[in-house]
């Protein structure tokens, strides 16, 4: 599943938030090449239960926990740390802002300095969609364009953006930003707030109707699981890749509407849908431009009829 045959330096990393969709994939793609050694950091409360039966090293505390933190770097000789934690979904509001920047942006700050105090790298998850923002014309976005973040949550995004690039201007922090598209396939959520194709999915097992904000014709850009995964190991073992940001996406925007249809298609399920009044919040087209991550790395996303096909019969063969 996670093209194995790829060559990947060992390395020893620290995955903050690795028990989540996109962290476990990581920790399993990482963990079971045995040259990696991994290490996970979750808070007390969080469920654990995607990683459980991985050979990671688990450790339980607060990202504001500096001492714990720097132990860890310590101990465990840690390389790169990946850094997956946020607390917000994109229809968050102000008091949720201000949650976020407490829990997770202010000690993030303090990880960057603990990172460039030891010399390790940061891998940091962005977002592709909200970032960006809003406007007027249809081509995908590319990394050089302006980040004009119309809701808290792509807001966040750019302060944890901006927040790790002074400090590898004044501190001499080694980093990887990346802007993933919309992660979609086996282990996402089916009861979940975000994640359209995996709620959409679950919504049409239980019969249920799918919300949708607005007319269904927003566009997206949707990446399955395993490309992001291979992405992101592709990177992090090249040099050259670092003090820079990349788009991870398909390249190819879809509607809501769009996905819905595909998913009714491919797997025979029934999706009917519940439209809502559209959000403020949420831009109206994103796709983006993968040309600068294929100039680095070997990389050719799966297309989204047949990821679609694999999530949904992943689930219907009862593994979900």
């Amino acid at each position: 599943m996670y093209l194995c045959s790829i060559k990947y330096p060992a390395m020893r990393v620290l995955l903050l938030g690795g028990a989540g969709f996109i962290g476990s994939h990581l920790a399993t793609a990482l963990s079971l090449r045995g040259e990696h050694v991994v290490s996970v950091l979750e808070p007390v409360s969080a469920p654990v239960d995607r990683i459980q039966h991985l050979p990671v090293h688990l450790y339980r505390g607060s990202l504001s926990d500096t001492e714990l933190l720097e132990t860890i770097l310590v101990q465990e000789n840690i390389q790169a740390v990946i850094h997956l934690v946020s607390t917000l979904v994109p229809g968050c509001g102000f008091a949720d802002f201000e949650k976020e920047f407490e829990q997770v942006v202010a000690p993030s700050i303090r990880l960057m300095e603990l990172c460039s105090k030891h010399h390790v790298k940061l891998v940091y998850f962005s977002s592709g969609g909200t970032v960006y923002g809003e406007r007027s014309t249809f081509e995908p976005f590319t990394e050089k364009d302006t980040l004009a973040p119309i809701s808290h949550y792509g807001w966040s995004k750019q302060m944890m953006e901006e927040s790790i690039r002074y400090m590898h201007r004044t501190q001499g922090l080694r980093y990887l930003i990346l802007r993933p598209s919309n992660a979609y396939g086996p282990g996402q959520n089916l009861h979940g707030r975000q994640g359209l194709i995996a709620v959409a999915l679950g919504k049409a097992l239980r019969k249920e109707a799918v919300s949708v904000w607005g007319d269904g014709i927003a566009v997206r850009d949707y990446i399955y699981i395993d490309d992001l995964v291979q992405a992101t190991l592709s990177l992090l073992g090249k040099e050259d890749a670092f003090d820079k940001t990349f788009n991870v996406g398909s390249g190819v925007g879809y509607s809501v509407n769009d996905i819905l249809r595909i998913l009714k298609e491919v797997s025979g399920l029934e999706v009917s849908v519940h439209y809502l009044p559209a959000r403020q919040e949420d831009v109206s087209h994103v796709v983006l431009a993968i040309d600068r991550i294929q100039d680095m790395i070997d990389f050719q996303p799966l297309g989204i009829q047949e990821g679609i096909q694999r999530f949904a019969s992943f689930v219907m063969d009862g593994n979900a």
